[in-house]
Formats: structure tokens, sequence, C-alpha cells
């Protein structure tokens, strides 16, 4: 097969971006600046077109989406109609229910809707409490929509901090854009009347998108990517980290990430709970890394858009490569020699990460066909030109 070999800037961070256009929403003024087409994105700019006091509002697929509109339009008073698909609507959304409850808000989901009523925050009689157990999203929802209130608003994090990661991330970008807020002995204190004190802001690279990228470039050829943050606060940055370990061939030079074919690269042991999102990219990885890795710490795989310890399991299965599924990840015993397959199809089952483990197979040589290859369009359109396989 021909050396593969991309060269360009990945597309803006769709976490990132939708944080943004949150408080964008309250600050019209911020112009925000980088690109990104993903439905996610896309889902998120038109529902913010559409809050008023009767809203009806599509979240698409994307549980960010859905669960930071969900808090934006509770502010706003009025009836809020969320729709989403049936699989995210199955998604865990207690948490959510509960939060919006202890602000004054009713909620209810039946289908693939879910109704918001209520006259917008009250100031709770206690500080809040944010289940983090299902997600870090309802706490990174709560703060993105913390801004101009007219009471001070004090809450703490209670459960297992799934993801706490992204929740830090929030506070970063939140506190670099004007939010002031204290911590607390329990949790944490932002005062009333919070305003913006930025103009613009740019949204950096995916690095989720440029994990991918870079790992097809490690598999396969090479791959330099012009716009990589060395000090992005997004949790996935800490994969160049992971390939440290693993030994590949890869170099920062300012904003210049370069990543070469690596034959020699080695197992790993890594807890992903604070990265979740790396999970089936770097299976793919570690399948073809000699010896045994060792991929732990994320339960909450298994409720992301598939059960993705399972689909992952599946792809391995396909390409007979040996492994062991764990409650939390997953055993890969890897193996640089696999016998290439042909004619076999694989089922993402309407999952993006998915797709992109099954094509970096396919990068590789196996004869894989991807079924449903469009629900990338969920975090990355550019993926198919960017990888330079058809569909």
């Amino acid at each position: 097969m021909a050396k593969f070999r991309f060269q360009g800037e990945i597309p803006g961070s769709k976490s990132v971006f939708n944080r943004a256009l949150i408080v964008q929403s309250y600050f019209p003024v911020l112009d925000l600046k980088g690109f990104s087409e993903c439905d996610d994105v896309r889902f998120m700019r038109e529902g913010l077109k559409h809050i008023r006091d009767r809203s009806r509002i599509d979240c698409g697929e994307g549980g960010t989406t859905f669960r930071f509109m969900a808090l934006r339009a509770s502010r706003q008073k009025g009836v809020h109609t969320l729709e989403a698909t049936q699989r995210l609507m199955q998604r865990p959304q207690k948490g959510l229910i509960d939060l919006l409850k202890q602000l004054g808000v009713q909620a209810q989901i039946k289908g693939e809707e879910m109704f918001i009523i209520g006259e917008g925050w009250k100031k709770p009689k206690t500080p809040l409490e944010v289940n983090t157990t299902e997600s870090s999203q309802y706490a990174s929802a709560l703060v993105l929509n913390a801004w101009l209130l007219d009471f001070d608003l004090e809450f703490e994090l209670v459960g297992d901090n799934v993801s706490e990661s992204y929740f830090l991330l929030t506070l970063d970008m939140l506190k670099s854009m004007g939010m002031r807020f204290q911590k607390t002995a329990r949790g944490y204190l932002i005062p009333a009347g919070q305003r913006l004190s930025k103009l613009s802001w740019t949204v950096e690279a995916d690095m989720s998108s440029a994990f991918t990228m870079a790992a097809a470039g490690a598999l396969a050829g090479e791959t330099i990517i012009e716009n990589f943050s060395e000090k992005s606060t997004q949790p996935d940055v800490v994969f160049t980290e992971i390939f440290k370990k693993m030994h590949v061939d890869f170099s920062v030079e300012g904003e210049k990430l370069t990543v070469k074919e690596s034959p020699s690269v080695v197992p790993v042991e890594w807890n992903l709970s604070q990265s979740p999102d790396l999970f089936p990219v770097l299976a793919i990885l570690c399948s073809w890394a000699p010896g045994t890795s060792k991929l732990f710490g994320a339960p909450h795989l298994v409720s992301k858009e598939s059960n993705r310890i399972t689909k992952v399991s599946d792809l391995l299965n396909l390409v007979g490569v040996a492994h062991e599924s764990l409650p939390d990840g997953m055993i890969i015993h890897g193996n640089p020699q696999q016998k290439l397959v042909k004619g076999v199809s694989f089922n993402p089952d309407k999952d993006h990460r998915m797709v992109m483990a099954a094509v970096l197979m396919k990068l590789k040589g196996h004869g894989i066909t991807v079924e449903e290859p469009h629900v990338i369009n969920k975090s990355f359109p550019e993926f198919w030109d960017m990888i330079g396989i058809k569909p």
C-alpha cells in the first residue's frame, strides 16, 4: 500500500466550540475564531438561535449539545422542548433533571423529547449538589450558564467525578474569559453579576481528531499537524504522553506536530478515566504493538454513543486480534504481523469514534467496509478527505 501522508490544520475542538457558543449567547459581541462544521457544533449554533419564551430545539445526537442546551434554555422563562435521538435520551440523564429541579425548573423526558418549564433560575436555599457520577457535563453546563445572575451561585460536586478533566477545562476557559469564582470548603461559589472581559476567543484544534490523524501517521506513514497546541487544556492532549511511553516517533516544534511511521512501538498500560474518547483509536494502535497493553479506568465507555468496549471488541474480533474486555477498558494482545482480512464489514453502531478506529485498520491493509460512514459527521466531517480513503 502507498504510504499515508497528511499535512494541514485540524478543525476546532467541538467541546470548546460548544462551550464558547454558550458564552456567546449571553454576550453576542464575542467574536469566535476557528472553524468546525461538525454536527454537534451545527446543532448548537442553530439551537441557540431559537431560544425564546416558547422554544423547540433539535439537539441531534450530541450529549454535550443536549446537556448544555438544557441549562441554557432553563435560564429563559417559558416552555422549552428539546428534541434528540432516542439513543441519546436513553443515555444517563437523571443528574440533569435533578440539577434543574434544584434551580426551580421543571423538566421531564418523554420519548425523544425533554420538556423544560420555568421562570428562569431561582436562588437555591442551600448549595446545589451536582452529581458527576454519570457525567461531568452537568457541572460544566451549570457554570457555563452562570453569567449575569442576580444571586451568588454556590455548588458542590458529588459522586465519582467522571471525566473531571473536562470540568476543569470549562473552569479554565471561563476564568480566562473573565468569570470569577471562589473555591469553598466543599465546592465552588460564583458571585452574582458575572460579565465577559474578552471581545474575541480562538477555538484551538480538536485534540481527539488530532490524535486520530497522529495515530494514522504512526501506523502508516506521516502526519504533520500545523495548528497543534501542546499546552491545550483539552484532556485528550495527553496522547503525546502516551506516544512517549509507546516509543512513537514524533516531535513538536512551535505549533507543528510531526508524527512518523513507528514500526517499533511498544505496549502500554494507561488509565483513561480523564480521557475516555481516546480509547477506540488507542486500542487500534495497541493492537499493532507486540505484547500486552492494558487500557483501564473508564467504565463510562459503555454509555457513550455506543458501548465502546463492546464495539472495539467486535472490531478486534473481526481482524483476529486477541483481547479481553474489562468493565472499565480492555487488555489487548498486540500483533504487528496481523493476517490481513478481506471482504468484511463493520457496523460502528452510529458511533463516530468507532468509524475512526475501523478506518485505521483499513489504512493498515485490512479489507474492511465501514457501514454508515456518515456518522463521522458528528465530530469530524473533514475526516474522509484528510485520511485519503473513500467511505
